[in-house]
């Protein structure tokens, strides 16, 4: 059955991260400043206005290739001290951290969801959906996308974007089919070979509902398209995706002041 969160308690790794933030001391680790999971000056780099992003994503066309790109929205350019906030956030399970990054995806998806080009007009529920998590990561419970899509959730909820009556559901409704390589390190034509069809959908939304898709970093744009080939092949609309971060393009100097 697809996961639906309405709130997830903490696994073993995340309780025993948080023990540890009691008693230990942290770095930033975005710029390495003491005692701060995330520092004033690199919290402030992870915007509360979401960005259009996807023109710098090559891969991320919609099935057949003819129609219009997905639009996807971005926080924060991944690249300087965003890199290292997301990736220590991947990998070490720093609670407090996690919630610096969450509290900001959450309070930038009430922005985005007043967006006119998000189209979440409709008469059934929005579902939030993360992009699906490798099964390593799912056997450690390291599920970032899946945390972060309850945060955009609740900023959605919160927003009062949408028409009374109509829900939003944090829905885990993806899983991986194939592409079993970590899609880091490879390029443009490896990363759409990897991932090529490669998603499926454990249960198809209502036919009323709309989609939103999470991740945590945009770079080609392959695994979002992925997912909403899945999506549009089992009838179902998706309007739109939120990232925290995204690869910005090469000669652009990304942003390194708060925005």
């Amino acid at each position: 059955m697809p996961r639906t969160v309405p709130a997830r308690s903490p696994g073993a790794a995340r309780a025993l991260a948080e023990g540890l933030a009691l008693v230990l001391p942290a770095d930033c680790a975005g710029c390495g400043a003491w005692d701060a999971a995330v520092c004033p000056a690199c919290r402030g780099l992870v915007s509360l206005t979401p960005v259009r992003s996807d023109g710098d994503a090559p891969m991320l066309g919609l099935p057949g290739d003819a129609g219009p790109v997905l639009p996807v929205w971005s926080l924060a350019d991944y690249a300087g001290p965003v890199r290292g906030l997301v990736v220590a956030w991947k990998r070490t399970g720093r609670a407090d951290m996690a919630r610096v990054l969450l509290d900001r995806a959450a309070r930038g998806a009430e922005v985005w969801a007043h967006d006119p080009e998000l189209a979440l007009a409709g008469s059934g529920d929005v579902l939030v959906v993360p992009a699906p998590s490798g099964l390593r990561r799912r056997l450690r419970g390291a599920l970032v996308a899946a945390d972060l899509a309850d945060a955009v959730a609740a900023g959605i909820a919160a927003s009062g974007a949408l028409e009374p009556g109509r829900a939003v559901r944090s829905t885990d409704l993806l899983r991986r089919s194939g592409g079993r390589r970590h899609q880091s390190g490879l390029g443009v034509r490896a990363r759409a070979r990897n991932r090529g069809g490669g998603v499926r959908v454990l249960a198809a939304p209502g036919p009323d509902d709309v989609v939103v898709l999470v991740d945590d970093v945009l770079t080609t744009g392959s695994t979002l398209a992925a997912c909403t080939r899945a999506l549009v092949t089992s009838g179902t609309r998706v309007a739109g995706a939120l990232v925290v971060a995204a690869t910005p393009p090469p000669g652009r100097t990304p942003a390194r002041t708060c925005r």
